[in-house]
């Protein structure tokens, strides 16, 4: 894994640089582009070292995963499309975003998903004495997690926690005010798409913290409730099998209707962009 010491400014993709216009740190080489939703392409390495960065030099930024679920929602919501577009860190997640990838013939970097990327991330906060906040799930999932995230990863300061059971008219002002009185740097935002990428849109400046970071159901899985498909599935890009195995009443219509729609959404896009 590389590290902030490893990593000269000029070795990282022009975005990373994070300059103050969005559109003017992106690099072509690093940039693409599917149904109308930019993201980047970069490896693993490149994101951990990205978020660091803004850590250390106490940016505030969002961090927001997109997969073939994301934009089909995206399709269909114009203010979650704008917010995605809004964004300097969007990540690619899961094997539909790469098979959109090669249909339109680009080459992704990598699949990263915030599952993959908390370990990581969990070893550079220990490391560099970076806190977290856990916000989202339903109550009890996140006490669970932050026990299990101290357990593993020695060092690492889990500051506070509060389920996302919660009224967002009403209390999210309270919630705010808990979060700031704990100043942890990273927040991990689990509500799901697209509700997690607007509560943090619309109030990211209210925050006292350097990255927000919406992980939808991650918790679920580090708080032991749930567990991930084994690692040849992980591998070969069937891990939605595994997840609709075991929850198939919540995620048929994602993955059974979902899918397909999707790569029918990304065949006519591509064919009204080769048109125009």
């Amino acid at each position: 894994m590389l590290s902030l010491d490893m990593i000269r400014s000029e070795d990282l993709p022009t975005e990373s640089r994070l300059l103050s216009d969005p559109k003017e740190s992106m690099d072509s080489r690093n940039l693409l582009n599917v149904l109308d939703v930019d993201f980047l392409s970069i490896s693993m390495d490149e994101a951990l070292a990205i978020m660091d960065r803004v850590v250390l030099e106490q940016r505030k930024e969002s961090v927001f995963f997109i997969n073939a679920d994301c934009l089909n929602i995206s399709v269909k919501d114009p203010d979650y499309l704008r917010i995605l577009n809004s964004q300097r860190i969007v990540l690619p997640d899961g094997a539909g975003i790469s098979i959109a990838c090669r249909m339109i013939g680009e080459r992704l970097a990598a699949n990263l998903n915030g599952t993959d990327l908390l370990p990581p991330l969990c070893e550079i906060s220990a490391k560099n004495n970076y806190s977290m906040f856990l916000l989202g799930a339903e109550p009890g999932v996140a006490e669970r997690m932050q026990r299990n995230l101290e357990a593993d990863y020695p060092g690492m300061k889990v500051v506070g926690q509060q389920h996302g059971y919660f009224d967002h008219d009403e209390q999210t002002t309270e919630i705010i005010e808990k979060i700031n009185a704990l100043k942890p740097n990273i927040v991990l935002v689990a509500f799901g798409a697209p509700r997690q990428e607007k509560w943090i849109y619309q109030h990211l400046d209210q925050l006292d913290a350097n990255l927000l970071i919406g992980v939808g159901g991650l918790f679920d899985f580090y708080s032991g409730d749930k567990k991930r498909a084994p690692i040849w599935m992980r591998k070969t890009g069937i891990e939605w099998l595994y997840r609709l195995y075991l929850e198939p009443g919540r995620l048929w219509r994602r993955y059974i209707i979902g899918n397909p729609l999707f790569v029918y959404r990304v065949f006519r896009w591509k064919s009204k962009r080769q048109i125009r």
